[in-house]
């Protein structure tokens, strides 16, 4: 049953690792309604689609490793029971996982008009 947990509180940041990876490195080309960082600002023009996959890429793979890091070291050394302390590292990690959508909004906001041309 030890293994079960281990698998679960390493999900979010593997695939965090995972996805952050191949954002960074293959961000999706087109604006589409199915994959990639789709909100309507980020979807306003292909500049704002690139760089918005781009830095979701980039945040969620240092976020995702610093996570994995983290969730690794409290379960050796914390000493709570592993079903609480995998409720404990789910929050945290969909707190992170989500936290990346008002940081690129933010960026995207200040680096793009509303047309989603860049601002000089």
């Amino acid at each position: 049953m030890d293994i079960f947990f281990w698998i679960t509180d390493l999900f979010i940041p593997a695939t965090m690792i995972s996805l952050g990876v191949i954002f960074k490195k293959w961000p999706i080309k087109k604006i589409n309604m199915v994959c990639g960082y789709r909100t309507r600002r980020s979807m306003l023009s292909q500049e704002t689609w690139d760089y918005a996959n781009y830095r979701m890429g980039v945040l969620w793979l240092k976020w995702g490793i610093v996570l994995f890091a983290a969730v690794a070291i409290s379960k050796i050394i914390t000493p709570v029971e592993k079903e609480q302390l995998s409720i404990i590292h789910a929050g945290v990690e969909l707190v992170a996982l989500f936290a990346s959508i008002p940081i690129i909004e933010t960026e995207l906001k200040q680096k793009f008009d509303k047309s989603g041309k860049p601002k000089e």
